[in-house]
């Protein structure tokens, strides 16, 4: 049994852009390069279908973090950028993803954000259906895949970063019709 912590970079209009996801690596058989190709395949390049060209992904870390952590085995995703062409939107704005689990309480969830969002995503603040749609079919994928009992070999979790033990297995990955505001990444005001 391993928790693994991945830690995705990349840049979007000379802003910084980074969402650190932990993962259930239930028997630990994963290594950190297995890991990669995993999220990889089926995290990076399915989100990679909703961004504007101007996003590009630069580097995955993967981490053991229970027990005695691990060095980071840091991969780069040169390469890998977003699948839109046409104007993005501003850097502030990004699609948050809920990560639901059955436990109750400000510890039974987490976030990560969707950014690089393509501009025609973005209909009056709010989202274009077409695009909420391919998010909604986007992420529901994904919680199949990453979900106790998915397709896939891992298992997305909520833990707490000084116990990383004490996690929370995903049961949905719900996206909200309203995008969120990332404003560290508005024009000049850093990473």
């Amino acid at each position: 049994m391993a928790v693994m912590r991945v830690t995705l970079s990349g840049t979007y209009l000379g802003q910084l852009c980074q969402n650190v996801i932990h993962f259930h690596n239930p028997d630990g058989a994963l290594d950190d390069v297995a890991v990669r190709e995993e999220i990889l395949g089926n995290l990076v390049i399915p989100i990679r279908s909703l961004q504007n060209n101007q996003a590009t992904w630069q580097v995955m870390q993967v981490q053991k973090v229970d027990g005695t952590p691990s060095t980071p085995s840091v991969f780069p995703l040169s390469g890998h950028v977003g699948s839109l062409s046409g104007s993005g939107s501003p850097p502030f704005i990004a699609a948050l993803v809920r990560i639901k689990t059955a436990f109750a309480g400000r510890h039974g969830h987490g976030r990560f954000y969707v950014w690089g969002v393509h501009g025609a995503s973005v209909g009056n603040g709010v989202f274009e259906s077409g695009a909420y749609s391919a998010y909604g079919t986007t992420f529901n994928t994904m919680t199949n895949r990453f979900k106790t009992g998915g397709t896939g070999p891992l298992v997305m979790v909520v833990c707490p970063r000084s116990d990383p033990v004490n996690f929370h297995p995903m049961t949905a990955l719900v996206v909200p019709n309203i995008f969120g505001v990332q404003r560290r990444r508005n024009i000049g005001v850093g990473g």
